[in-house]
């Protein structure tokens, strides 16, 4: 008989893309919304490709939580949830979020994300 394993820990949350530049992330997992010590955030399970705050990641990237408060986060996780409970989750969005996308922020602040 197989003994339960334990383990604990946290995911590690990616850094801010600097003002002027881009990451690039494959979405793996919970979507969602969370409180933090600065507030209420959404929160992504991603896989980060590409970061130019770090200075080499694996090819297959880094299994990481993007948390974010900006704008192109909460119209994310508003159209997973709107489409996935108009859609039952088998759509469109659904399949793109599979894609590798790219996640830029302005020289002002503003993150956009594109699906590559």
């Amino acid at each position: 008989m197989e003994k339960d394993k334990f383990s604990f820990g946290v995911t590690p949350r990616m850094r801010e893309v600097p003002p002027g530049k881009c990451a690039e992330l494959k979405f793996s997992g919970k979507m969602e919304t969370v409180e933090t010590e600065w507030g209420e955030k959404y929160a992504f399970d991603i896989t980060l490709l590409s970061h130019p705050s770090y200075e080499s990641l694996p090819k297959d990237g880094i299994e990481t939580t993007w948390e974010s408060k900006s704008q192109c986060a909460a119209q994310l996780l508003h159209a997973v949830t709107e489409y996935g409970n108009a859609k039952g989750g088998n759509n469109d969005l659904d399949k793109a979020l599979k894609e590798i996308w790219k996640l830029s922020r302005t020289e002002e602040g503003t993150y956009f994300l594109d699906q590559k």
